[in-house]
């Protein structure tokens, strides 16, 4: 048991000090003066000590121990971090509407709030005991990204796929007691957990602000491959004006009695109700950008100062296609396209892609698969540059159905790229 639970060595460093002799792949640390190390986060809590005294178990079952002042020179990687799964049974989860014989990880479901601190992961804390509450407070790991969807318990408990009380309230209250921070999510379910239960959520997480700093709402999302799950209602353009309607008056009210609107919008909405995104100023540190509230904000404003100081000239020509999902195509055909196209030597065009994989309701970027890009950059009948939003592949390059960049190069064109910023396209 010790065993499984001590922190493991992938990799030392060959040009590492002599503090590492001795040591090799596998060894565990099983203890940081005298504090028990189970995974990343408590090696860099107890490492900031000094000075040091290291305890590792060897394969054989030998112990090593090691006095040094610090660990900035060891050289020493770990394996990653073995997340606890999810016992939920959420009524809208992605990773059950994946089709069959995608690669492992995309039917993983974590729910850990070690990710959740290390990676802005969200989690339910359903699974969270007393124990992992105090030691977040301990480490102070913070902030951390909870899913709510309803607090009224039946409604949960319908949304999560769980029987029993999961006391979601006390957990938060004890981690803002100790002023442990958060932001918080509802994915929006019509007609079960909007109308007043998205009224009286909204309300009773306010009270725990300020820290409970944030509430994003995000529209449920839905492909075609839900054989055998619960039938729900998407978001449609009409529904998602009547969410704006209702949310801007009660952001309204917590900007007079908080400062800030405290409740803020996916994207999705503005972009499904052909609406005009907040500005800046609506959404301040943009802390819930990576969950998509106020990306498109972000993004216009990087492009139009970065396209305002932009005074070069292209020669020979360069000819840009955009690949984009159909949701953001609008935002990249107003607010990019006539910029780009009055720089000298510049021409721009953008495709949409139509989501066949997933399905048409389908219309982000970030869900785009390497088959579909192809079918969609298979019109394009000039030689030109291909661009392609960073989200729509993982860290290792990979698209959702396994193709990689390589492969639409060799299918449509090498000018193929991805970008990750404003400062790509020019």
């Amino acid at each position: 048991m010790r065993q499984k639970k001590a922190l493991k060595i992938k990799h030392i460093d060959s040009g590492s000090n002599d503090l590492t002799k001795g040591l090799q792949a596998g060894d565990r640390i099983l203890s940081i003066n005298g504090h028990p190390i189970t995974d990343i986060i408590d090696y860099y809590f107890y490492t900031s000590d000094t000075p040091l005294t290291i305890e590792f178990l060897k394969p054989d079952n030998t112990i090593l121990n090691l006095k040094m002042k610090n660990t900035d020179r060891l050289g020493i990687s770990f394996h990653p971090l073995q997340f606890h799964s999810c016992g939920n049974n959420c009524i809208f989860c992605f990773v059950d509407q994946n089709p069959p014989g995608l690669r492992k990880t995309l039917y993983e479901k974590d729910e850990d709030y070690r990710l959740s601190f290390l990676y802005g992961n969200y989690v339910t804390l359903t699974n969270t005991t007393r124990e992992d509450l105090q030691r977040i407070v301990k480490q102070r790991l913070s902030p951390l990204y909870i899913s709510i969807h309803a607090l009224q318990p039946s409604v949960r408990k319908k949304i999560l796929g769980i029987k029993k009380n999961d006391h979601l309230l006390k957990k938060i209250s004890f981690l803002t007691d100790n002023k442990i921070e958060l932001h918080a999510q509802i994915v929006l379910c019509p007609g079960i957990n909007d109308g007043t239960i998205l009224n009286d959520t909204i309300l009773t997480l306010s009270r725990y602000y300020p820290y409970l700093k944030t509430l994003a709402i995000v529209p449920v999302g839905l492909t075609k491959h839900r054989k055998h799950l619960p039938r729900l209602q998407p978001v449609t353009p009409a529904r998602a004006l009547s969410i704006i309607s209702r949310i801007k008056k009660i952001q309204q009210k917590f900007k007079h009695h908080l400062g800030n609107p405290f409740v803020f919008l996916a994207d999705e909405f503005y972009l499904l109700g052909k609406r005009d995104i907040p500005s800046v100023l609506h959404y301040g540190e943009y802390q819930q950008i990576d969950n998509g509230v106020g990306l498109t904000r972000h993004f216009i404003d990087e492009f139009t100062q970065k396209i305002k100081n932009f005074k070069g000239t292209y020669q020979p020509q360069r000819n840009l296609i955009f690949i984009t999902g159909k949701m953001a195509y609008p935002v990249i055909e107003k607010f990019i396209l006539p910029h780009l196209n009055k720089i000298k030597g510049m021409k721009v065009e953008a495709y949409a892609v139509e989501n066949t994989f997933y399905g048409k309701s389908v219309t982000v970027s970030g869900l785009l698969t390497g088959r579909d890009i192809i079918n969609t950059c298979s019109a394009i009948k000039h030689p030109a540059e291909i661009l392609l939003p960073e989200n729509c592949v993982n860290n290792q390059g990979l698209f959702l159905d396994n193709l990689k960049i390589e492969d639409i190069r060799k299918k449509i064109s090498p000018e193929v790229r991805i970008i990750k910023n404003v400062k790509d396209i020019l």
